[in-house]
């Protein structure tokens, strides 16, 4: 089922409808560095907590307060100007949260969105694609398929039987003609989900997909991989 994201990417405007502060669970993914920042600094309702970036993993979970109905996240070591301004929905408990760099200007060095990171939400089986470049982009895993427009997530979910081999194809729409991102296989798995974020590079304009496993929880080992070849 597609949902839009729009509103979660623009980030630069505060939210004062709510004005009590409230705590989530949340993890973070970050697409690709901002210049000189890899590690920040979580409001944790106490001496804050400091994580390190991935472009490889999510991050596990840690306790965020928030204000309002923003997560204002800083820098590691320089809590004076935020690295991040993220809205999150008020009926999110259990957020992963997607960084990619800010364009140049931007009041903070990262922007990003929020996912609701909860099993109901984002159960196992399942890959959320989700699209942050200008271009439309389609995706096949089996018989799953979902089209998603520019600031749009749609689920895929895994059908089949467990462990059976399914082919991977994932293409974005440039000028009405559609483009190969990436072709491959993938295993039917339902004891893991995955995010797949399509991204388009501000300074060269490739487009960029990433498929990257949850290991928010403990699975067993695997037989066969369902990652989707870059």
């Amino acid at each position: 089922m597609m949902k839009h994201i729009a509103a979660l990417i623009a980030l630069a405007s505060p939210l004062y409808a709510a004005s009590e502060s409230r705590s989530i669970q949340a993890s973070f993914y970050c697409f690709q560095y901002a210049p000189g920042i890899q590690s920040l600094d979580v409001p944790d309702g106490a001496a804050g907590r400091s994580i390190r970036l991935s472009t490889a993993n999510i991050t596990p979970s840690v306790n965020l307060v928030l204000s309002g109905n923003d997560a204002i996240v800083f820098a590691s070591g320089d809590k004076t100007k935020p690295a991040v301004r993220v809205a999150i929905p008020g009926d999110v408990a259990k957020a992963l949260i997607v960084l990619l760099p800010a364009p140049a200007g931007s009041p903070e060095p990262y922007r990003g969105f929020a996912i609701d990171y909860t099993r109901d939400r984002f159960p196992l089986g399942t890959y959320r694609l989700v699209n942050v470049s200008k271009h439309p982009v389609r995706g096949a895993i089996g018989r799953s398929y979902a089209e998603v427009n520019p600031g749009g997530v749609a689920g895929l979910e895994l059908q089949g039987d467990e462990g059976a081999t399914q082919g991977v194809k994932f293409e974005f729409n440039e000028k009405g003609k559609w483009n190969r991102l990436t072709e491959s296989r993938a295993a039917v798995r339902r004891d893991r989900r995955w995010l797949v974020c399509v991204y388009q590079d501000p300074a060269t304009q490739r487009i960029n997909l990433r498929s990257i496993p949850d290991r928010d929880y403990p699975v067993t080992a695997p037989t066969a991989t369902a990652s989707i070849a870059e």
